[in-house]
């Protein structure tokens, strides 16, 4: 069976993201988020990556403890030719159609669930909801829209769940620059927009973190 994935259409993001790629939106992103919510629909993924009338939604997560980041780093085994030991500040997935949600709604439930898969972090603190990935550089950017969660944990201590995969360390956020050739594209707008944004947090909706 096909896998399904969470869409939505172009024509109702229009008014938010044009003229705006390779960057993050921070304002007006509450309107956005409930479009998402209560506009969207599912697709096959393999319709999906080619469908440039609608963009995949992906809850795109970056794990921080007090002045570090957790740095992943994608190994030669992941599917993705083009992510092949690049450098990622966040975990990311589709959403797929649930039968019960776990948390509040379909998006922050698909983005506990994709960091659940891939590593297991300890003492959560605040989830942070810091705005909009867009990217439209390329084709494959081009259907993918991005959802950024900034999750604060009150423990260094973590595991990575799929180790033939990636490897993670921490990073202070002095020291993020030396990666920053080597981060996927996405990680470094957050890098641009959000780490070295002093508004970074000020424009954050903190949601409940369970």
């Amino acid at each position: 069976m096909s896998e399904e994935v969470l869409v939505l259409k172009n024509s109702l993001l229009d008014s938010y993201i044009q003229g705006r790629s390779g960057c993050l939106i921070k304002d007006d992103t509450d309107h956005l988020y409930n479009k998402m919510l209560n506009s969207h629909s599912f697709m096959p993924r393999k319709e999906a990556e080619y469908n440039f009338e609608h963009k995949q939604i992906i809850p795109y997560v970056v794990v921080h403890h007090k002045d570090n980041y957790l740095l992943l780093q994608r190994t030669s085994n992941q599917s993705e030719k083009r992510l092949h030991n690049k450098y990622s500040l966040g975990i990311g997935g589709h959403i797929n159609p649930v039968e019960a949600l776990q948390y509040e709604n379909i998006i922050v439930d698909s983005m506990y669930r994709e960091l659940n898969e891939e590593v297991q972090v300890n003492d959560h603190g605040t989830l942070k909801f810091a705005g909009v990935i867009n990217d439209d550089s390329n084709s494959v950017s081009k259907v993918h829209l991005g959802l950024l969660y900034i999750l604060e944990v009150l423990s260094p201590e973590f595991e990575v769940l799929e180790k033939d995969k990636m490897t993670a360390q921490w990073v202070s956020e002095n020291d993020l620059h030396e990666y920053y050739d080597r981060f996927e594209t996405w990680s470094q707008i957050v890098y641009d927009d959000y780490v070295k944004s002093k508004e970074g947090s000020k424009d954050s909706r903190v949601l409940g973190v369970k």
